[in-house]
């Protein structure tokens, strides 16, 4: 039963913690992380721009699902009050923030992007410690962000002045 798993309350946040997690979500998350992977690296490997459109494309709608994870989660845990407005208001943030950002020119939209997961991740950790989930999640989490933020803005460094930018 889920009530005698080990439940996450941010203290243990190590990787070492994340591998307990279920081969279903390691391997759903760690292959979420190829379009991140893949598209940064193809564009660090021959500067076609395309590849900066599919980067901020598949980062905002990773932000999105992110996001309405605490949308599941109220619904899940019956929230009311309050509470249940902070979790369904926080839910659709990710989302408006992703849309401006495709809105805006890459050298502006790719970091707002890496910005909005990392703060995904910062806001998930203040709702676990009234809500936990399992323990492998947060650090589960904690390496796929990193992983995602990191390609968004490691293409940063070799972007050349682009039209429209």
């Amino acid at each position: 039963p889920i009530a005698q798993r080990k439940r996450c309350t941010n203290d243990d946040t190590t990787p070492k913690a994340a591998e307990s997690a279920p081969l279903a979500a390691l391997v759903a998350g760690w292959s979420g992380l190829l379009p991140f992977i893949g598209s940064a690296g193809l564009y660090l490997l021959t500067a076609e721009e395309r590849w900066l459109d599919v980067l901020r494309a598949y980062a905002a709608m990773i932000a999105s699902f992110v996001g309405a994870l605490q949308w599941g989660y109220a619904v899940r845990d019956g929230l009311e009050g309050a509470l249940a407005w902070r979790a369904y208001g926080w839910s659709v943030v990710p989302a408006l923030a992703a849309w401006v950002a495709l809105l805006l020119p890459v050298q502006t939209g790719l970091p707002l992007l890496a910005a909005t997961l990392l703060l995904c991740l910062v806001v998930d950790r203040a709702f676990a410690r009234s809500r936990p989930g399992p323990a492998w999640l947060l650090p589960l989490r904690t390496a796929l962000t990193l992983g995602g933020a990191a390609c968004l803005l490691g293409v940063l460094w070799p972007l050349p002045d682009l039209p429209g930018g």
